[in-house]
């Protein structure tokens, strides 16, 4: 199993918005099954949440980085202006 870390840092007068809009924008029209966490850290000093995608390989991943992503922060910039910011990683489950 793959799983493609959106990490997104969100200005705290849209918090509430953003998750709603991930909930009901941006999760449901995913071919994948799709996550949204809330991400507790002390290093933190906006609300930040993740963003988990599970894909079956790596090469699942870059198709997707390559054909959608930039569907989604398009999606967020138009509703969300400037106020997150994000980055991605990938991960892969080693056991169940």
């Amino acid at each position: 199993m793959h799983i493609l870390n959106i990490t997104f840092s969100v200005d705290p007068s849209v918090e509430e918005d953003f998750i709603y809009y991930v909930q009901q924008q941006i999760i449901p029209k995913q071919d994948h099954k799709s996550s949204l966490l809330r991400i507790h850290s002390d290093a933190n000093t906006h609300p930040t949440f993740g963003l988990q995608i599970d894909f079956e390989s790596a090469t699942a991943i870059r198709d997707f980085k390559s054909t959608s992503l930039d569907s989604i922060y398009q999606q967020l910039q138009t509703s969300f202006p400037n106020k997150w910011v994000s980055f991605d990683t990938k991960l892969e489950k080693l056991t169940p």
